[in-house]
């Protein structure tokens, strides 16, 4: 990571006037790559690109990490045709960068993470040399676009270079589905052979792959069965996504009631929630009331609701969606409960 944030955070100007007085005055040559240097990971891309290419025949080279950073700013964004132009113009300005491992990385996560897989892979055949990065990337692309005899056969191809890191199992098993058990249940033996079992990146993949493949709980839940919970439990170590990951996991199998109970002993624990929390327990909500549970019901929409206002996350546009469907649905309950009981009769 470029040291730009110190530059911007403590700078004079505001980042965008920094850009503006960048690409309207005439700055000097050696300048030019030190300003896309420090502003390449802070600013807006459309902006860095423009300076970069407005001043394009009187500067040197960018530095390799200047390019990396811009490689992975079109990736976050999923910004293709960017990555493409940046891609042939450093290509154009220092034809032997191509061979280097660090960019052509960069630019397979890039690809990959726009859905230009057939190039990323393109890229991959062709490296000299590869790293645990190389083929982690790829995986993780092929894995986002649930390509997953690609996943296993390139996991395959790892297994005889190097040892896999957490972030490919992880990346691997996200791409398992339902009928894909098997395949989610050998990766977990792999994974406790080279003991990276209890990673957490792993551990909560597993958990969500375990939840997904099991599907719902027709027959009734047995927690002795449930591996994702077993997997959950032995976890020495927890962090957000791994609780966010069990409670999505019950909210998906139709046991709502089990997610509210977690979440309620998650938030008596002191541990902080986000967005995701809040979208799959209001879906448990939705998905759990009963005849004999008004009240509970109720008194529970409530609380989230004031949860939900005190955390400041009601200005989100999912989580304000959901508890508007949310209401509508507990009206509709009560209105429901007060027909089948005839007490609307009695009312005034």
């Amino acid at each position: 990571m470029l040291g730009s944030s110190k530059l911007v955070r403590h700078g004079v100007f505001p980042r965008r006037c920094m850009l503006r007085n960048l690409c309207t005055s005439t700055p000097e040559p050696e300048t030019i790559p030190r300003n896309i240097d420090a502003l390449s990971t802070q600013a807006n891309l459309e902006e860095v690109l423009s300076l970069l290419y407005t001043h394009t025949h009187t500067h040197s080279s960018l530095s390799l990490q200047a390019y990396a950073s811009l490689f992975h700013a079109c990736a976050k964004k999923k910004c293709l045709q960017q990555g493409m132009a940046l891609h042939h113009y450093m290509l154009d300005k220092d034809p032997t960068i191509q061979n280097d491992l660090f960019l052509t990385n960069h630019l397979i996560n890039m690809y990959s993470k726009c859905g230009h897989l057939a190039y990323a892979r393109y890229l991959f055949d062709q490296m000299p040399h590869r790293n645990i990065v190389s083929w982690t990337a790829l995986i993780s692309g092929y894995a986002q676009s649930g390509l997953i005899r690609e996943c296993f056969s390139l996991f395959s191809g790892l297994l005889a270079h190097f040892r896999p890191n957490e972030f490919a199992f992880a990346s691997l098993l996200s791409a398992c589905e339902e009928h894909d058990i098997k395949c989610g249940m050998q990766v977990h033996a792999v994974a406790l052979k080279i003991s990276l079992d209890a990673n957490v990146y792993v551990a909560n993949a597993l958990i969500t792959m375990y939840s997904k493949c099991f599907g719902g709980s027709s027959g009734g839940y047995d927690q002795t069965a449930d591996d994702a919970w077993t997997m959950f439990q032995s976890m020495e170590f927890r962090n957000l996504i791994s609780w966010n990951s069990m409670i999505a996991g019950f909210q998906f199998r139709g046991l709502g009631d089990k997610a509210i109970i977690l979440f309620a002993h998650m938030y008596c624990n002191g541990i902080g929630f986000d967005r995701a929390t809040l979208l799959s327990v209001f879906s448990s909500l939705n998905e759990c009331s009963t005849f004999d549970d008004i009240n509970i019901h109720l008194r529970n929409c409530f609380q989230l609701h004031c949860l939900t206002i005190k955390s400041g996350l009601i200005s989100e546009v999912e989580v304000n969606g959901i508890l508007s469907r949310l209401s509508s649905f507990s009206v509709n309950f009560i209105v429901k409960i007060l027909c089948q009981t005839g007490i609307h009769s009695q009312l005034p």
